[in-house]
């Protein structure tokens, strides 16, 4: 049963609430003054944030005054933002610069032959294949020219031998088939440009003699002596002199048309037997050049001077210095293609080993690189009849680059040196050769023959017929090898995604192929495969442009590459179906191109989607001409714009008939006012990151001229921090006045009146402002010669106008003034804000930290206490409690005596 309970004793009616609370007033009292401590310390810690809070602030503008980015911001006035717009970033300098937009960049667009309908059947069999690279011309950059002096840009005059004079602009051109299309493209010279090596030779085709053929620089530039023609000479023909070597600092992707080394990983590259034994392993994975690669052999650690590596005539030569019955040769190691892109896979003569060329020339490709890589035979003696009969024989034994057996054919001549009339050139898509009679009689078959060696035969030129024209279609230059990149090799030009695939043989073998972001390039693919130990081995193939897995296991089933989760495969253009060649062996070939199979039942607009659902290198579109007759037309845009996305297609004789509409070329910025010493970057998109150092350009439309670039620091960013800066000291001096006044009149303290930490922090700033520093006569020596000075009660104000003068007048001391290591005011007034603030270590966070400690210590005090009056309260009422007990009890006794009183006294009265 419940007791009831009530502040007055029942039994002794005493007020037991009210004395228990008179008993602990004093414990109650001890409280509350703590407690008022507490709320004094907790206003102290509000101010204390209160002034981080404006202390951030000012710390937050001081960072500026740190960073020298503040001080190299820039500020760009263009001559000409409709041509071109210009950006600047932290790296880049105050200055003038001068750019002109010579050419924006086009996406590669080639359309079909009209049809009527879009939607019908076109009755067509065959292969379309869609291709970039391949061709035959490889026309060498301008700046490569004169071992790497190039040529100094501007207007050449050539005169024919009739007196006729034109005048060609070549301050634009990038390439030497740029130099030789602006010739060919005037009309005014009857003069034909050519290139053959290293030489850019002119053919005069006026049949006139009144004159000399010569060229001249205009307006005092020498950009006929530096493309080697500045000449005048009494013949049809003028040859330049040679302006194109190889260069030891020419890049090794430069060399042997593109086709890079392949380095074995973690070991040597090259090995050099040499005639004593001696074999050398050549590390060359650090190359970047063709003289660093000469480096590396003449410093190897065991040659001593026994083999010596030079450049000679465009090629590497090694002298073998020891005597012995070995032989000097040079070997690729495993994993490696170094000796091959180097040349260097011959025989030596005696002790010396002449390499083979490191470039085919001006414009064109060396033969080696034909055929897919396997090159020509055996080179020899090839037998020229045109269509009069006369004959000549051309020795192209040691030819080595197309354009030698252009120039042999061209020049070809019988025994009584009468000129053939045969005209060879490369053919309309430049990816074969075509070779014509220009006689205009039938008195002979066309003949061309091998008379030793199979140089006709691999060249695909070998006839005798009554024919005008022979052509060889593709003729398969190398564009993939070992070294070639992955992140390139995907259908969209991109990178290949790493992921696995299996590959399963004809006996039902399989293996899955993983690849990592370890594997780099095709090598690495190509290993990967032929590790794989099911009898399928990966190889370059043929054709030039990709790689082939051949199947030489046996069984009924079918070579298959199947996806593993991903689209590796997809990527590495394994998605094909087998095929048997003539040794009876499955291969599935991997090409770069888009090869589109198309069938009698195919529309115009299902050839478009066969094309779009290929995906990669182009999109396919009809376009409907309007023309009333055979209005639809097949419409491919290379997936890439630019040089690199220019598109070969081949309809296989299907009829389509391309023709290019425009042709992808690479957006061109020229960099400088002058064309003679200015220079030309290219760019596949209209935007050049980093066209000078910090500056990015973005081409908007062809210029006539030069647009100016005037860049200066952008002061007002500075201003800013400085008007920033003075706006929050002063915001924060105010809140300090304000957290430690003392108010006389009415005695008031403020939170934090008299507290050294805090009244420290006005004067470690303001004498901060005040500092000088630096010599006497320095332009700034102190805030004030930037026009910030201390004023009334230590505020700051700030003369903008003064400062801008100044910044005129002395930017770089102003920056220093600022941004010195050890001296410079935001070094200084950063150190010192992080004393005062840092969120560790600074004397407010020290002085919060010391407040809330003391408390947490009183919150303790007051808990002991409450928890000891509660205790003390317990006490008191059951103290009261037991007291009421006992007097209740006490007069229960007393009410039952005086009960027994009243009985006896009862009873004495009757009993009377």
């Amino acid at each position: 049963m419940g007791s009831i309970r009530t502040s007055t004793g029942l039994a002794s009616g005493i007020d037991t609430a009210t004395l228990i609370k008179a008993l602990l007033v004093n414990g109650q009292s001890a409280i509350s003054r703590i407690q008022n401590r507490q709320t004094t310390l907790q206003t102290s810690l509000t101010g204390i944030s209160q002034l981080q809070a404006g202390l951030l602030s000012v710390t937050n503008s001081a960072q500026l005054f740190t960073s020298r980015s503040t001080f190299q911001t820039l500020q760009l006035q263009n001559s000409d933002p409709t041509q071109l717009a210009v950006t600047a970033g932290s790296s880049a300098v105050a200055g003038t610069q001068q750019f002109q937009s010579v050419r924006l960049a086009t996406s590669d667009v080639s359309v079909s032959r009209g049809f009527s309908s879009s939607d019908q059947a076109l009755g067509l069999s065959g292969r379309l294949t869609i291709a970039t690279g391949g061709r035959l011309a490889r026309p060498a950059s301008l700046e490569l020219l004169n071992l790497g002096s190039g040529v100094r840009r501007g207007s050449i005059r050539i005169t024919d031998r009739n007196g006729s004079a034109a005048t060609v602009d070549l301050s634009n051109a990038l390439t030497v088939d740029d130099v030789l299309s602006a010739i060919n493209s005037q009309t005014t010279a009857a003069v034909r440009a050519t290139s053959q090596g290293g030489k850019i030779v002119l053919e005069d085709r006026s049949g006139q003699t009144a004159t000399n053929l010569s060229v001249i620089s205009l307006n005092g530039g020498s950009t006929a002596e530096d493309l080697g023609i500045a000449q005048s000479v009494a013949a049809t023909t003028l040859t330049g002199t040679d302006v194109y070597q190889v260069a030891a600092d020419f890049s090794l992707p430069s060399i042997n048309d593109g086709n890079g080394l392949r380095l074995a990983k973690n070991s040597a590259d090259l090995s050099i037997a040499l005639q004593d034994g001696t074999t050398l392993a050549v590390d060359i994975d650090s190359a970047r050049t063709v003289g660093d690669v000469i480096l590396k052999i003449n410093s190897h650690a065991s040659n001593g001077g026994k083999v010596t590596a030079a450049l000679v005539n465009n090629r590497l030569e090694l002298t073998d210095t020891t005597t012995g019955a070995g032989t000097l040769t040079v070997t690729s190691a495993t994993g490696s293609n170094a000796a091959q892109v180097l040349g260097l896979d011959k025989s030596a003569t005696a002790n010396v080993l002449s390499g083979k060329a490191l470039s085919g020339g001006l414009n064109s490709v060396l033969l080696r690189n034909l055929n897919g890589g396997n090159g020509i035979g055996t080179l020899g003696e090839i037998s020229l009849t045109d269509r009069t009969g006369a004959t000549a024989i051309v020795d192209l034994s040691q030819a080595e680059s197309l354009d030698d057996v252009l120039t042999a054919i061209n020049g070809a001549a019988t025994t009584g040196s009468v000129k053939l009339q045969l005209q060879a050139k490369l053919d309309a898509r430049g990816t074969g050769l075509e070779i014509t009679d220009t006689s205009g009689q039938t008195a002979s078959d066309l003949v061309i023959a091998d008379v030793t060696g199979t140089t006709a035969a691999d060249l695909k030129i070998a006839v005798s017929s009554a024919v005008n024209t022979v052509t060889t279609g593709s003729l398969g230059v190398r564009t993939v090898n070992e070294a070639s990149l992955l992140s390139t090799y995907a259908p969209t030009g991109g990178n290949v995604t790493r992921g696995s695939f299996s590959i399963t043989n004809a006996a039902g073998d399989s293996a899955v192929i993983t690849l990592s972001s370890a594997h780099k390039t095709i090598g690495d693919v190509l290993d990967q495969i032929n590790a794989a130990g099911i009898n399928v081995t990966a190889q370059l193939s043929d054709n030039g442009d990709g790689f082939t897995l051949v199947d030489h296991s046996t069984g009924a089933g079918t070579l298959r590459v199947q996806e593993v989760g991903g689209k590796t495969a997809f990527d590495l253009h394994l998605n094909g179906t087998a095929v048997t060649g003539g040794d009876g062996k499955q291969r599935i070939v991997s090409r770069k191109a888009l090869l589109i199979d198309i069938v009698g039942t195919d529309t115009l607009q299902g050839i478009a989607t066969k094309v779009a659902s290929a995906g990669g290198l182009a999109k396919a579109s009809i376009v409907e001409s309007g023309s009333q007759i055979n209005p639809y037309r097949l419409s491919l845009t290379s997936a890439a714009a630019g040089t690199a996305g220019q598109l070969m297609l081949d309809d296989g004789g299907l009829g389509l008939n391309f023709t290019k509409q425009t042709i992808g070329q690479d957006a061109v910025l020229r960099i400088g006012g002058d064309p003679a010493t200015a220079f030309l970057k290219t760019s596949t998109s209209n935007t050049f990151v980093n066209a000078v150092t910090g500056y990015n350009v973005s081409l908007l439309k062809v210029g006539t001229t030069s647009a100016s670039i005037d860049s200066r620091i952008n002061s007002s960013k500075i201003s800013d921090a400085l008007s920033a800066f003075v706006g929050y000291h002063n915001q924060l001096s105010t809140q300090i006045d304000t957290l430690t006044k003392f108010d006389t009149a009415t005695s008031a303290r403020s939170a934090l009146q008299g507290d050294a930490t805090v009244l420290q922090i006005k004067p470690k700033i303001v004498n901060l402002v005040n500092r000088v520093t630096g010599a006497a006569g320095a332009p700034i020596r102190s805030l004030a010669d930037l026009g910030v000075v201390v004023g009334t009660g230590g505020k700051l104000t700030f003369d903008a106008a003064k400062f801008e003068q100044t910044f005129a007048d002395h930017p770089q001391e102003v920056t220093d003034f600022f941004t010195n290591s050890t001296t410079g005011f935001g070094t200084r007034l950063n150190a010192t804000l992080k004393d005062l603030n840092d969120p560790t270590s600074g004397s407010l966070t020290t002085k919060t930290k010391s407040i809330e400690a003391h408390v947490k210590s009183l919150q303790d005090q007051i808990d002991k206490t409450t928890a000891s009056l509660a205790n003390r309260r317990i006490f008191l009422e059951r103290q009261f409690a037991q007291m009421e007990s006992v007097l209740s009890g006490l007069q229960s006794q007393q009410e039952a005596l005086t009960a027994l009183s009243n009985i006896a006294t009862s009873l004495t009265k009757s009993d009377k």
